[in-house]
C-alpha cells in the first residue's frame, strides 16, 4: 500500500523513496497538535481513526521537532 503524507503542501508518497511514515499518534493531546497544524479535514477524525488510515513522512516530522514547520495563522508543534 502507498503512503502519503498527511501534511498539507507534503507531495511525498512511500514509493519514492526509502522515506519512513509514520502513523499519528492515538494519544488525543499529541493527535491534536499535529491536526491543529495541519489540515482542516482531519479535525473531525478522532485519533484512532487518524492513526489508522494517515501517516505522516520523517521529513516532515524533522521539521516539526525542529520548529521549522508552521502553516500561517496555525499554532507550531511546539
Amino acid at each position: 500500500m502507498q503512503n502519503f503524507c498527511a501534511a498539507p503542501n507534503c507531495t511525498r508518497k512511500s514509493t519514492q523513496s526509502d522515506l519512513a511514515f509514520f502513523r499519528l499518534r492515538r494519544d488525543p493531546i499529541r493527535c491534536q497538535k499535529w491536526v491543529n497544524c495541519r489540515r482542516a479535514d482531519l479535525e473531525d477524525k478522532t485519533p484512532d481513526q487518524l492513526n489508522k488510515h494517515d501517516r505522516v513522512c520523517r521529513t516532515t516530522t524533522r521539521e516539526a521537532e525542529a520548529g521549522e514547520w508552521r502553516e500561517p495563522g496555525r499554532q507550531s508543534l511546539q
